[in-house]
């Protein structure tokens, strides 16, 4: 086997371990007796993936995995209990890794810096950052007025997060943790396995550094799944060393493993769901 096909083996294989062990936090995290089965869980996660993608600062996520919960019997509270502890945990392991990365590989996050920046400022890619710029201008207006539309309920802040996640016993709190920390190593661990059969031609340790931070920044830019960002990002910091037609390539790759198979998943399900409802709803009269 040829180390294209078995990276692609495992990328595909790093997205199913990271959708299974994402279920299965999120029903560790439910309170109370209802709590849904493992399948409804997948569902109502790859329903947060579609609405993430396509909804700017990732404000649809949250909103579209309720109703996935609210469709499998779980209640308002515990459902708002779940997210919103889910939510404190995420950023307790991002923040976590963030500090690990920035002193096991901050020398490659400076050196890519310095780097980058007369890139940015350049004449072929400074038009493209004032797109960019331009994009986040909108989605963050977008944001603002897709925020204000919400119940309040979807508008939880980190310190509501927070306390939902301290009422919590500390043994289902450690527990999820963990299944965090793999979910994250899970999606990291995707752009250096496509990038491996090429890992003479880039530093492996940056590259490492690169996917997280392409990955987990997307929960601060206001474009939908950090678009323009991330796409200039590949751009400058990949094209040097790999070349122009290969990091298209490798960028369309990883928005597929990291993006396209779950929004597509929750696409694919609720379309099932609504045709499912339509055919009960005319088998009924």
């Amino acid at each position: 086997m040829n180390e294209l096909l078995l990276a692609h083996l495992v990328a595909l294989s790093l997205v199913v371990i990271d959708i299974a062990i994402r279920a299965w936090r999120i029903r560790l995290l439910v309170p109370g007796e209802t709590v849904p089965t493992f399948w409804q869980t997948v569902t109502l996660n790859a329903y947060g993936e579609a609405a993430s993608a396509v909804t700017p600062a990732r404000l649809g996520g949250d909103p579209a995995r309720f109703l996935g919960f609210r469709r499998s019997g779980v209640g308002t509270p515990a459902a708002i209990v779940a997210l919103g502890a889910e939510r404190a945990i995420d950023w307790v392991i991002i923040l976590a890794a963030s500090v690990g990365l920035a002193v096991t590989q901050g020398g490659h996050g400076v050196r890519g810096v310095k780097a980058m920046a007369p890139k940015l400022v350049s004449g072929d890619v400074l038009p493209w950052l004032l797109v960019v710029l331009s994009l986040f201008a909108a989605a963050a207006w977008a944001a603002h007025r897709y925020r204000g539309r919400h119940p309040r309920a979807f508008g939880r802040s980190l310190a509501e997060a927070w306390g939902h996640l301290r009422r919590m016993r500390i043994a289902t709190v450690l527990g999820a943790g963990a299944i965090t920390a793999a979910s994250m190593s899970a999606r990291v661990a995707i752009l250096p396995v496509l990038l491996f059969p090429v890992r003479d031609m880039v530093d492996m340790g940056g590259v490492v550094l690169a996917s997280f931070a392409l990955l987990y920044s997307q929960l601060l830019l206001p474009t939908p799944s950090g678009a323009g960002a991330v796409e200039l990002g590949f751009a400058v910091g990949f094209a040097p060393s790999l070349g122009a037609a290969r990091v298209v390539t490798l960028l369309l790759l990883w928005r597929v493993y990291t993006l396209g198979i779950g929004a597509g998943l929750g696409c694919t399900l609720f379309l099932r769901s609504l045709l499912s409802s339509k055919r009960t709803a005319e088998a009924g009269p």
